[in-house]
């Protein structure tokens, strides 16, 4: 009986340490590679969790060299549950990725906003209208999607091709009223998709 018990609170003394250390790796730690969707967490998948698909040709917007760059970051929950979030990025061709992207978001049909008057001040931008966001539960086929995302995204060189990408903002819910929130705090490599 006595070693029953030793070995009930030795269990519940090693679930208890194991609770406690996964509470404080939340995805605002800088190594982590989970990012939030409406309250939902989401881990980013083993592989090409994190791609970087590049234009094979620089694009001319007044007088200078862009790249595109599509950033697609992807997640899943548990079996049933993916989330997809792209940021639709634009380069000057003497810059890196890394750096700040103000998001531009006055795209709209009764507003239309061209790529020359969002570069003319920027070296690098973030199309808000062409950035997506797509949450999928693969069981009963429920889907949400949103675009236009407010803020800022900034993505930091840890050297080679691992990045720290950090986001915390709204993307327009595109079905219905409101937002879609999405947190991230991510380091990890991202794979070159071009």
């Amino acid at each position: 009986m006595k070693k029953l018990v030793f070995l009930l609170v030795c269990t519940s003394a090693f679930l208890f340490n194991s609770c406690s250390d996964s509470e404080s790796d939340t995805p605002q730690n800088t190594n982590s590679t989970s990012f939030v969707v409406d309250g939902e967490t989401y881990e980013l998948a083993t592989t090409q969790g994190i791609v970087n698909v590049v234009s094979p040709e620089p694009i001319e917007v007044n007088g200078s060299l862009y790249y595109r760059n599509t950033l697609i970051i992807s997640g899943i929950k548990g079996l049933t549950d993916v989330a997809t979030v792209t940021f639709d990025l634009f380069i000057s061709d003497s810059l890196s990725l890394d750096g700040e992207y103000q998001i531009s978001t006055d795209q709209d049909d009764d507003n239309p906003i061209d790529l020359e008057n969002i570069l003319a001040s920027q070296n690098r931008a973030c199309l808000g209208w062409t950035s997506l966001i797509a949450k999928t539960n693969i069981i009963s086929q429920s889907s949400v999607s949103g675009n236009a995302p407010t803020g800022t995204l900034k993505i930091i060189s840890n050297g080679g091709n691992n990045y720290t990408i950090q986001y915390t903002g709204n993307f327009k819910n595109i079905d219905q009223v409101g937002n879609i929130q999405v947190t991230m705090n991510l380091r990890r490599g991202v794979s070159n998709g071009s």
